[in-house]
């Protein structure tokens, strides 16, 4: 993938946060940098799809609901009521 290279302003107890893990993880800043900003986009992606899959989730469950409340109130409507059918034994 092309990079474009970027110039940023950070404070500088972060930069040597960066420079601290950067040795650790025998990486380069850019690598380490670059990582993060992978990983915050990642999570914000994931909590984009949670929320909508929240809100359609939510959707199916008032749905849902007045389906239900629905089927109740035709359910307690006075009216034919149906038994199942006995077939009856021929002798």
């Amino acid at each position: 993938m092309p990079v474009t290279k970027l110039g940023i302003s950070v404070p500088k107890e972060l930069l040597e946060e960066v420079d601290m893990i950067s040795k650790e993880l025998k990486k380069n800043r850019s690598e380490v940098i670059r990582d993060a900003i992978t990983k915050m986009i990642n999570a914000y992606r994931r909590q984009q799809a949670i929320e909508k899959a929240e809100k359609i989730y939510k959707e199916i469950a008032e749905y849902d609901k007045r389906l239900a409340e629905d089927f109740l109130s035709i359910c307690e409507k006075p009216g034919a009521k149906y038994k199942a059918c006995r077939k009856t034994k021929m002798k």
